[in-house]
């Protein structure tokens, strides 16, 4: 099955960082916020971070941090599952499906979000 990713959107936030919002192919987003290295966050584990974003942190690797939506009530977006998967889910028995669809703009809004908390601990 596919692994490629697509990059939705990529931007330099209002806190002055970089940031991007990539699409999976099981139809869910991912946010992610990139500080400078001189940033005192950059040489943390994510899990020492106290930020509020969505699902909480589950992505560090150096200077980048990162959420996902793909928590219990975050549904996927059939938009943009690959065709692989989409035949693949569809033979699946599963749950009933509940939650919403997290948009490309709730990912912007939460990825703008991380960058305010980020640079407030600069």
């Amino acid at each position: 099955m596919s692994k490629k990713v697509k990059i939705e959107k990529q931007w330099t936030t209002a806190a002055g960082y970089e940031a991007e919002v990539l699409a999976t192919p099981m139809g869910h987003r991912c946010g992610y916020v990139t500080v400078p290295d001189a940033h005192p966050c950059s040489s943390k584990d994510y899990g020492e971070l106290d930020v509020d974003v969505h699902g909480g942190l589950t992505y560090g690797s150096g200077a980048q941090f990162g959420f996902d939506c793909a928590h219990l009530y975050d549904a996927k977006d059939p938009e943009l599952m690959s065709d692989e998967y989409r035949k693949s889910y569809e033979k699946w028995p599963k749950f009933e499906e509940c939650g919403t669809v997290k948009t490309l703009e709730f990912c912007v809004a939460e990825c703008e979000r991380l960058a305010a908390q980020l640079k407030e601990m600069a």
